[in-house]
């Protein structure tokens, strides 16, 4: 088991309250605008990660894409944008904690360094780009890497860290990138 300092300080946030949430959600609405959850509208791989899958398994993409939207979905700071608000998101960088298709290997006691690195792209409705948000995250060591069986666990604390750092970035979007036509 690891220490809570082994996780990345953005994915341990607490979350802000249903009130905070409001009033962030409305500060962000300019006059006239309709509010809206922010859509995902793409989830990429690079080419390096997509050079992978031969290696981890082409299923594997289904599965963090949707871990991917299900950490976007849980960030309640970025619940409501003005419409047409989205982002895009590019894996640029992925590595599993544990084996995801090797049987002649050990899956429970083979580990790795793994983790992710990540970056949004958040567009306004004419899809011009808003602001761009960055995260990465690997286990520095194999001790202190997650102890999940799970072979995405710390590319998962990567995702989550991703997904607080862009609702932190929601919250601070200016009003008038949104209003501007």
């Amino acid at each position: 088991m690891h220490s809570s300092s082994s996780v990345p300080a953005a994915a341990r946030a607490p979350r802000a309250s249903c009130v905070v949430c409001a009033a962030g959600a409305a500060a962000l609405l300019a006059p006239g605008l309709l509010a809206a959850p922010l859509a995902v509208t793409g989830i990429d791989f690079a080419p390096a990660v997509n050079a992978k899958w031969p290696e981890y398994g082409q299923a594997e993409a289904a599965t963090l894409r949707t871990a991917i939207r299900a950490a976007l979905a849980r960030e309640k700071d970025c619940g409501t944008v003005p419409n047409g608000v989205g982002i895009n998101v590019t894996v640029e960088d992925l590595a599993p904690s544990r084996l995801t298709r090797n049987p002649s290997l050990d899956v429970v006691h083979s580990k790795s360094l793994g983790g992710a690195e990540l970056k949004g792209e958040v567009l306004d409705a004419q899809q011009r780009v808003l602001t761009t948000v960055s995260y990465r995250y690997f286990a520095p060591t194999i001790t202190v890497g997650s102890v999940a069986r799970d072979p995405w666990a710390d590319a998962r604390v990567a995702i989550d860290g991703f997904a607080a750092k862009l609702a932190a970035v929601c919250r601070n979007l200016p009003q008038q990138d949104h209003a501007a036509g």
